[in-house]
């Protein structure tokens, strides 16, 4: 077989396991693009007596990988790369490692199905961690998943040393799950499950339905809110923790406290009503949140295909901003920004990590993630 003369998208194929396990590697997809940046840092010693460098001292070498894929019902590339996870949180899944695999494959055939089982040159990036993780639903495109994994390690195999293997994949006649089983397919804008989501009551126009509960639709059934973009985002802000006699670490540690944020954007139709008193909201006097100017709330976005997003209910507006709607043209938005810390949980029907925990919603009866 002659050598490739390019790499494209049919010719490219990327695999989890758990770290340093044995067995084929899971293949992820609908992804949509993957990168790998390796660093060599480099650090210089001079002595007296003479300008040239006396040593360049070779470091420990940052790999980073990059991957975005499409919600669409298959495992989420966040629980591929956490799959043997403690528990489906932040703690959790942040100890967690996997080996990620890259196969290229030939670039004369249709699919990675019609090459030989094994990719012709395989990337394999051992002991990687969660670096961060963010996800967008946009109100024009598809619903994206964003992840990047950090390590030390990252060799190029041929040959025997190769792990990943396209055998039933079905790539070649394959379609996202999501629309095989009647779920919507690639999510976008209307497959977003706005009565079992929950959205903080601040957003202009949120009907509070239950003590805990928010409501985006009304009793008629029409939007309340009409919302335009949900991007939730973490970094685990990793700081490795070295010791004497080995040069890897030991470990990389997550920064925790870990924030955790969410932009929520909606089209304006009055004001966003967000005030700010320099001694808190009269309307807050007399509560737990007596002298602020705003409270804790519960988030929860919900998707078809069966992905949850629980944000927990410790989230507090940290900024709202309303802009647009100049004289060139164009809508007034509104968008309301919450943090958290440490509070994210990631559910899908797919992810290997929930067939072997017992996961409750912070409050049962708003998630229902295998629905």
């Amino acid at each position: 077989m002659a050598a490739n003369n390019r790499i494209f998208y049919a010719c490219q194929m990327v695999g989890f396991r758990p770290a340093f396990a044995d067995g084929t590697p899971t293949v992820a997809k609908g992804v949509q693009s993957v990168g790998i940046t390796t660093n060599f840092n480099l650090e210089q010693a001079f002595e007296l007596g003479q300008i040239q460098i006396y040593e360049n001292i070779e470091g420990l070498p940052d790999v980073e990988v990059t991957m975005e894929k499409v919600l669409d019902g298959y495992p989420l590339l966040f629980h591929l790369a956490t799959s043997d996870a403690a528990s489906v949180g932040l703690v959790g899944r942040s100890k967690a490692r996997a080996d990620v695999h890259l196969g290229i494959y030939s670039d004369e055939q249709d699919a990675v199905t019609d090459s030989p089982a094994n990719p012709l040159v395989e990337v394999y990036c051992s002991g990687m961690y969660m670096g961060s993780v963010s996800y967008t639903i946009p109100v024009d495109g598809n619903a994206t998943e964003s992840i990047t994994l950090v390590g030390n390690n990252k060799e190029w195999r041929t040959g025997g040393t190769r792990k990943l293997t396209h055998a039933g994949t079905g790539f070649g006649t394959d379609a996202p799950l999501a629309l095989t089983n009647a779920s919507g397919g690639i999510q976008r804008r209307e497959n977003v499950r706005l009565k079992q989501s929950i959205i903080p009551k601040g957003v202009y126009g949120v009907q509070q339905t239950t003590s805990v509960g928010n409501s985006l639709v009304g009793s008629t059934g029409v939007p309340l809110v009409h919302m335009q973009n949900v991007s939730i985002s973490t970094d685990f802000s990793r700081e490795d923790i070295l010791e004497l006699g080995r040069k890897t670490p030991y470990f990389r540690a997550p920064g925790f406290p870990i924030e955790v944020t969410c932009d929520l954007e909606a089209i304006a139709i009055s004001g966003d009503f967000i005030s700010a008193f320099e001694e808190g909201d009269p309307d807050l006097f007399s509560t737990t949140a007596s002298g602020d100017n705003t409270t804790e709330e519960y988030i929860v976005i919900s998707l078809m295909d069966g992905t949850c997003f629980d944000l927990g209910i410790k989230n507090r507006l940290s900024s709202v901003s309303y802009g647009g709607g100049d004289a060139t043209g164009g809508n007034v938005s509104i968008t309301y920004s919450y943090t958290n810390f440490n509070d994210l949980d990631v559910l899908n029907r797919q992810d290997p990590t929930l067939t072997s925990l017992n996961y409750t919603p912070v409050q049962s009866g708003y998630i229902a993630p295998f629905a």
